[in-house]
């Protein structure tokens, strides 16, 4: 699930190379295919997250985990830095860096959060549970003023995400009489 977590983080940089290198030969072999295969993972995720029973989880510790979802921007700055189109050269040489970068990540066990994410309001942390293991916590609201125990589903063996349930407003259901 790592390596499938990694593709999803990087997949808009290795779209942003794709579109870059668009007019040489093999672009799509070295990013479209992995940015696609990003994209596809992403959909599984959010579809696993939505199918998954939410478990119950008492949190002892909970620490901002944004310093590692910051190493995935470094990377997004190597479209731009980097001038695919000029060569197939650097189609590799980027390609190479690309790789390089994504196996540290996977290799060290950084939190494979895409940092778009944070534009939708979602937030990384590194949560201790009163079990002793320690996850990658994804949430939208602020673990400050949860409860203890917080309803969250499984993402892999090392990944949460915040399940909030919300009342449903319900329906007013219209009932003609006659009289």
């Amino acid at each position: 699930m790592r390596v499938e977590l990694g593709l999803v983080a990087f997949a808009p940089a290795m779209a942003l190379l794709a579109y870059r290198s668009r007019h040489e030969s093999l672009w799509w072999l070295c990013f479209a295919v992995p940015a696609a295969l990003g994209c596809v993972f992403a959909i599984g995720a959010v579809a696993v997250v939505r199918r998954t029973s939410s478990e119950p989880f008492t949190f002892t510790e909970i620490g901002d985990a944004g310093d590692e979802v910051l190493g995935h921007v470094g990377s997004y700055l190597l479209p731009v830095v980097v001038d695919v189109s000029r060569s197939f050269e650097e189609i590799v040489v980027a390609g190479i860096a690309l790789a390089l970068i994504v196996q540290i990540h996977v290799a060290t066990g950084r939190v494979h959060v895409n940092p778009l994410l944070y534009l939708f309001g979602y937030r990384a942390y590194r949560a201790t549970t009163d079990t002793g293991v320690t996850y990658y916590l994804i949430a939208h609201s602020d673990p400050a003023e949860w409860s203890p125990i917080h309803q969250c589903a499984p993402l892999g063996s090392s990944v949460l995400v915040e399940r909030r349930r919300e009342a449903r407003p319900s329906l007013p259901t219209s009932r003609r009489t006659m009289e």
